[in-house]
């Protein structure tokens, strides 16, 4: 990265406290953060690697897992109507009258009554531990369904808004997002962001409990992992949108200036970017255009930034022909004779410079990805040095091109758009061409 984030304002222990105060945190989250564990695993690994190994049911869970939500009831009833009853003959025992036969049975049935809405209040904890224990068991965790969280809480007959329910979906998210995060400096892949909102969808997570895990691995990274901090910060403001700005305030948190977060946002979209343009090559189809440009409105890289990426890209490409061509040329023993392949990879160079050009007056070529037009290597910085072979090549091309000693306007052109693409002066240019006509006419019989 271009820019620490050392240098913020807030020290990590103050970045702490300031997470754990922050009013987006709920008191149920602000409590945990401290003793939950992630996981820097990759995202497609099991699920045990990302969330942990089962969890074990103690006490009363055990009996209340084993019901179904109406068997639970049920048996509140039974036991409830089965204390009333004792109540009522201890009573009469006793007692002696009815009226203390009634209150033995109220009072029984009422204490029994409290024991069975404990044991019902358990019911939530244990739903949470059987969706932990769903979702560590899957060999993928990626593939999880919302349909599939629904039916867990079906099944125990409770809402996935109970506290204990939606701790648990909030730890397993946290693990997750923490997990698709590279390890140290590695970059990351440009699958980490759909990956985390199909896993947030698949729990039901709203954004203000998401945003506010997204800050609780924050403040871990903070102090541990700067770089990944910054991914951090990259792949949350991504992942919610325009809403990042009010439920990710990294800068009241973290201390950390509007400077940092656009250094932040706009080195990984480069990064990024640059695995994406990998996937243009000297045929340039206007559908991968269209989606190089898609993924660059997606990583809020700047036309600018993009543009100068594609041409960058494109001289590369440029340059791997030329350094073909030249090995071959430089390799050649037969004086005068410039082999097929040098004309070739020269063709190639000047073919893609045509399309290059074409498709930037293309119609809707606002679609495209930026940086489209013709070539020019003049202006790099490693261009002084690269001239004389450059000069070498062009002179070997102008030599195939002129042969037969005729120069017209249909082979000006090409000679004139390859003196271009290589950055070579006008003069210098037409020097090399009387050099050659000089040549070809000293070698025609008188």
């Amino acid at each position: 990265m271009e820019l620490s984030l050392v240098s913020a304002k807030a020290s990590p222990r103050a970045a702490a406290a300031a997470v754990s105060s922050s009013p987006l945190l709920p008191s149920a989250t602000r409590s945990r953060p401290r003793g939950r564990r992630f996981r820097c695993v990759a995202a497609a690994s099991k699920g045990e690697e990302v969330f942990g190994g089962r969890k074990e049911l103690t006490g009363v869970q055990p009996l209340v897992e084993a019901l179904p939500p109406a068997g639970r009831a049920v048996l509140e009833l039974a036991v409830v109507a089965a204390a009333a009853a004792g109540g009522y003959t201890l009573g009469t025992r006793y007692g002696g009258t009815r009226t203390t036969a009634v209150a033995g049975a109220a009072v029984l049935g009422a204490a029994t009554l409290a024991g069975a809405a404990t044991v019902n209040s358990v019911v939530p904890e244990v739903a949470a531990v059987g969706l932990h224990n769903y979702v560590a068991g899957s060999d993928d965790p990626t593939a999880l369904e919302a349909s599939e969280v629904a039916a867990i809480a079906s099944k125990y007959g409770v809402s996935t808004q109970d506290a204990a329910f939606k701790s648990e979906l909030c730890d397993l998210y946290a693990s997750f997002v923490y997990s698709v995060l590279p390890p140290g400096h590695e970059d990351l892949k440009g699958t980490e962001v759909e990956a985390i909102k199909k896993f947030k969808k698949a729990l039901g997570l709203d954004d203000v409990d998401a945003a506010n895990m997204h800050l609780a691995i924050g403040r871990r990274l903070y102090r541990e992992r700067l770089d990944a901090f910054q991914k951090l910060i990259f792949v949350s403001n991504l992942v919610f949108g325009d809403a990042s700005d009010f439920i990710l305030p990294w800068k009241h948190l973290f201390g950390i200036t509007d400077y940092q977060i656009d250094i932040a946002m706009r080195e990984n979209a480069k990064s990024l970017y640059a695995l994406e343009l990998k996937s243009i090559g000297r045929g340039l189809d206007i559908g991968t255009l269209i989606e190089v440009r898609r993924v660059q409105l997606a990583y809020k890289l700047f036309d600018e930034v993009a543009a100068d990426m594609f041409k960058e890209h494109a001289k590369k490409l440029v340059q791997e022909n030329i350094s073909s061509a030249l090995s071959i040329l430089k390799s050649n023993t037969s004086a005068g004779n410039i082999p097929t392949e040098v004309i070739n990879e020269v063709n190639s160079i000047l073919a893609f410079n045509r399309l290059l050009t074409v498709l930037s007056k293309f119609p809707q070529g606002e679609r495209f990805a930026r940086g489209l037009g013709p070539i020019s290597l003049a202006g790099d910085f490693d261009h002084d040095m690269m001239v004389g072979d450059l000069k070498i090549l062009y002179a070997g091309y102008t030599t195939e091109v002129l042969s037969d000693g005729r120069l017209d306007d249909e082979k000006l052109g090409p000679l004139n758009e390859l003196r271009n693409i290589f950055g070579l002066g006008k003069r210098e240019a037409e020097a090399i061409i009387e050099g050659v006509m000089s040549d070809v006419k000293s070698q025609v019989p008188a």
